[in-house]
This record gives structure tokens, sequence and C-alpha cells, in this order.
């Protein structure tokens, strides 16, 4: 009779995966190069007054990728404001795409994920994939993935974190947790609210990543920023600063529709770090395991209805609400889902990796751009241009 392995469970932290990184002020004093501090912005400009009193500090570019509610002339004005012209600004429109980003798990999440799934709408993982690209071409070293909702960092905590990059145990991404405002997911937060433990990950929201190094992409699916790093984890080279940033306060369950487009990138990359903290790679990834999880997952679920009355009366309703969402999600969720969508993405990843090998080294962000499809504005644009610092747009 064969044996079985341990039943795949869901884990209220990933902690044991995370290298964590001796503070070391003279590597820290050193300032190993960082080339750029990459901002994914969907919020309105005076969100990005942190990103540029950071950027000033560490004397580091600032690269602003903007779409949703970050119009690209009140970013010049903010910018113009704080007297800085170490920008690029970057106009994202909706629907924008490039045969670099031409994944079969997008179309996978577009295709076969269920209606009650596929809720959520965006453009994060497209504009950390441009980054990434833009720091390939660039011969960029390394670069800061900052959330423009991200607060409470300086100079010494970013250099710190940086440091960690560089070095012969060096790591290939590096982050921090936002913990005074946890940066977890709704059924996370929920399960918080009970009374239960929840541990926060380090996130994309704030990630210094070596584009040195082997790079994954950003899938278009949430948790994202785990799936970018998941390699990282497997090889041990996922490090955490010792620092915490904050991340702007919202509610997580005033919309029931945020839990249920979070699901299934819950499901997959919590039930793909549930394997790991087994011993198990994705390529073990089976559909038994994968059912494992998923009843687990559906015990979590109930569980969190079921001791809803534990949480503030304030928040009851909505966030059974919420959980309600994500459960009639998870109930569309079949192991061979799950078996076919991470399948595909280990065959993205390596065809990712043939797409950075290939891709031309340039002189100028803006010949970067223009290989991405993009291009510069003329001077008579709407919206005028500032010396010192770039807009673009797609042609």
């Amino acid at each position: 009779m064969p044996i079985r392995g341990p039943q795949i469970r869901q884990h209220a932290t990933h902690e044991q995966l995370i290298g964590h990184g001796k503070h070391d002020p003279a590597a820290a004093d050193a300032r190993p190069g960082l080339d750029a501090i990459v901002v994914p912005a969907s919020r309105t400009a005076h969100n990005l007054d942190h990103a540029i009193t950071l950027a000033r500090a560490v004397k580091s570019h600032l690269v602003i990728l903007c779409s949703h509610a970050t119009r690209p002339a009140e970013v010049h004005e903010l910018l113009a404001g704080r007297s800085f012209s170490d920008a690029t600004v970057i106009k994202i429109p909706t629907g924008y795409t490039h045969e670099f980003f031409d994944f079969e798990t997008t179309k996978w999440i577009r295709e076969k994920l269920p209606a009650a799934c596929a809720v959520r709408d965006s453009d994060l993982s497209v504009k950390r994939n441009v980054g990434l690209v833009l720091a390939r071409m660039l011969g960029w070293r390394r670069i800061f993935f900052m959330d423009d909702d991200i607060r409470d960092l300086d100079g010494a905590v970013l250099r710190s974190t940086v440091s960690l990059l560089a070095g012969d145990d060096r790591y290939y991404s590096a982050g921090m947790s936002a913990d005074e405002f946890p940066d977890n997911s709704v059924v996370c937060h929920a399960r918080r609210a009970i009374g239960e433990f929840q541990g926060v990950f380090v996130s994309g929201s704030a990630l210094a990543v070596d584009c040195t190094a082997p790079l994954a992409f950003f899938p278009d699916i949430y948790n994202e920023d785990w799936l970018f790093f998941y390699r990282d984890a497997v090889e041990g080279r996922l490090g955490h600063s010792g620092h915490f940033a904050t991340q702007l306060k919202y509610e997580p369950f005033a919309d029931p529709q945020r839990a249920a487009g979070q699901e299934f990138g819950d499901v997959i990359a919590e039930g793909l770090y549930a394997l790991l903290e087994e011993g198990l790679g994705a390529e073990q990834a089976t559909e038994e395991r994968w059912a494992e999880f998923l009843d687990d997952r559906k015990r979590i679920l109930e569980e969190i209805l079921d001791r809803s009355d534990m949480a503030s009366r304030d928040i009851q309703t909505d966030m059974r609400k919420a959980v309600k969402a994500a459960l009639e999600c998870l109930g569309e969720i079949q192991p061979d889902m799950c078996v076919d969508y991470v399948h595909r993405w280990r065959r993205d990843v390596g065809q990712w990796e043939r797409t950075l090998g290939w891709l031309p080294q340039v002189d100028s962000i803006t010949d970067a751009l223009l290989k991405l499809g993009l291009t510069t504005a003329g001077a008579g644009n709407r919206y005028g241009v500032l010396d010192g610092y770039h807009e673009y747009f797609v042609g």
C-alpha cells in the first residue's frame, strides 16, 4: 500500500520560508546601487508624494506607471511642485498589452475562470512586468517596487532592504511586511477578525528585486507577487529586511466582490506555499493534493461564518457577505482547474525567461519604451512637457 504524504492544509504563516537579513549598517551605508523605484500608481497623484521623498533620499530614478485615478497632468504638477526632476511618467491605458506579456495564464483567466470568480479588474501585474522589462533592457541591476498606498519608509530602511540583494549570500528579492494595517486578503482579514492568528507575508507592494538574477513574472491573478517570488522562496532567496511599512487603511469587507475576485488567486498561492511547507514543489501539485487543499479552504471559510459573531459587531454583516462570496467562488473551483493553471503558469515562466534572454539592450528609457509600444508625447500634447522629466503614451 503506498505511503501517503501529509495532508495539504492552508497555513496561517509562511514565516519559515523567508530568510531574515541581519541588520548590517556597513552594508546599508555602502548603498548598493538602486537604479529605480517603480510605482504602479492607480490613486490620485498626491499619493505619490511619499515615493518622491524616498527617491530623493536615496538618489534614485523614479518610474511612475499611471492608470485609473492617476492622471499624468497631476503627476507633472506634483513633481514640479516638489522640484523633483529625476522621474519618468508613463501612462498605461486600459487594456494595454504587448507580445512580451502574451501569457497562457492570462488567457486562461479570461476564458476558463468561472463567472463567480471573474470579478477582478486590475492592471497591477502588467505594470510590474513593464518595470521588469525596462530594467532588463536598460541594464538596471536593482529596482524597488513600491505601491502608491505604502507609507512610513525612509532612506535608511530602503537602503537596508536593498543591501540584502548584495554580497555572497544575497537574496534575489527582499521586502518587508505591512502590518499596522495588514496587507492580507479579505479572507485573511476575516480570520483575524474572529480571533485566529494570521501572519503577514512579504509583498510586492514594497519589494527590492535583483534584476541580474533569474526573473519570474507577475501573472494576472490575485497574489501575483507570491507567484513572482515563489522560485526565490523555493531556493531560499526570498528575504525580509526586518523592517515594516504601513499600508493605507481600507474597508476589506465593504464590497463582497473583492473577496470573490481574490479567491482563485488566494487558492493557487496559498496552495502552492502549503505544498512548499511540506517540501513539495509545484510539479507535485496533483489533483489529489489540490482536492485536499480545497477541502481545507472550505473548512476555513465555513468556520469564519460559524464564528462570525466573534468579530466586531460593526463589521459582522459585511464580513459574512464577503466570505459567502468567496465561498460561492470556491465552490466553482475544481482540482483539475488548479492543476491546469499551475501547468500553464510554469510554461509561462519558461517562455518569459526566453523573452528576457533576447531582449535588446538600449541606451535610453525612450528606446526601451518604443520596444514596449510606447512613445514620447510631443511638446504640443495637452498635458505639456516639463523640462527634466518625461511623459510617455501608448502609440
